[in-house]
This record gives structure tokens, C-alpha cells and sequence, in this order.
């Protein structure tokens, strides 16, 4: 039966079931992240759940309550934390960190020794260059390149008259 979030723990209580949170990036995965939280509270272990068609290191560290999607590849030494979510045909190279509550959209393409901080989310088909910070609740648009750290709660467009258009912004003229 569908019930209410905030009576779950009387038709299926936690010593007896497990869950999985699986809600959207809305608010850039706040909304994942409470209701996570939520979860939690109420004594829930959380389960992760794993596409058969993945490929995962098995050294890598992840979290509780993470997808991982199909065709995805995870290289060796990776870690991910709690909450994420790795969508089809995500690449994570070696020695990547994912923090809490990230979204990776499917075929987003991270190279290695990549750190991706909490709370933000990567469009479909964009690629991270190795040795690269994403910065807290970031939002890298789909088909964006990122060639350099990223500033928190920085959105990065795909486009280069996009990114021209955000920099000429930034410029002073003094």
C-alpha cells in the first residue's frame, strides 16, 4: 500500500523493513537529502541499489541509499558517499570522491582523481577533467565541459557563448 511519509514507520517499521529514498535533484538534491535525514530518524537502514549491468570496483566505497544505473563504470580507489545518485552510463575514474547527495545524470564522464562536493548536480554528457574540485551545490549544465575548479553554488552552462556571456559578467573594466 502507498502511504504517508510521516506514518511509514507504523504500516512498515524499521525493524522490519529497509528503504531506499529515490526522489529527484529538485532544490539540488535538498529534497532527496531530507527525506534521507527523514529516514534515518525514524531508524530506517538504508539499502542502495545496483543496475546488474554496472561496473563496479570492487574497492570502491560507497554510501547507503545510492543508485548506480546501468552501463555505469566505476574505476578502482573511487569513493562515494551516502545519498548519490549515478545514472546510465556515468564513467567515474580512479581515485574520485563524490560527497553526500550528488546527482550525476546519465552519461556525465568524470576523469580521475576528481572531487565532487555535496549537494550538486551534474547534467547529461558532462565531462570533468582529472584532478578537479567541484565546489558545494554546483550545477554543471548537460554537455558542459569543466577544464578547472568550480566555485560553490556555481552554474556552469555548456555553451561557450554561455560561458563567455557569465564571464564578461564577472569582468571589471578599471
Amino acid at each position: 500500500p502507498v502511504v504517508p511519509f510521516e506514518n511509514v514507520e507504523k504500516v512498515f517499521p524499521p525493524g522490519d523493513y529497509r528503504m531506499l529514498v529515490s526522489l529527484s535533484y529538485k532544490r539540488v538534491n535538498k529534497l532527496r537529502a531530507d527525506k534521507y535525514l527523514q529516514a534515518k530518524d525514524k531508524g530506517y537502514r538504508l539499502i542502495n541499489a545496483y543496475s546488474k549491468s554496472a561496473s563496479v570496483h570492487p574497492d570502491t566505497s560507497i554510501g547507503d541509499n545510492c543508485m548506480v544505473g546501468q552501463r555505469v563504470v566505476i574505476d578502482p580507489f573511487v569513493e562515494i558517499g551516502n545519498n548519490v545518485s549515478i545514472n546510465s552510463g556515468v564513467i567515474v575514474g580512479h581515485h574520485t570522491v563524490i560527497k553526500d547527495h550528488c546527482f550525476l545524470a546519465p552519461g556525465v564522464i568524470i576523469n580521475g582523481s576528481v572531487t565532487i562536493e555535496p549537494y550538486s548536480f551534474l547534467g547529461a554528457g558532462a565531462v570533468i577533467r582529472d584532478r578537479i574540485t567541484i565546489a558545494r551545490e554546483c550545477v554543471i549544465s548537460a554537455g558542459a565541459i569543466i577544464l578547472e575548479d568550480t566555485v560553490i553554488r556555481g552554474v556552469y552552462l555548456a555553451s561557450q557563448a554561455d560561458r563567455l556571456s557569465i564571464q564578461s559578467d564577472q569582468l571589471s573594466l578599471a
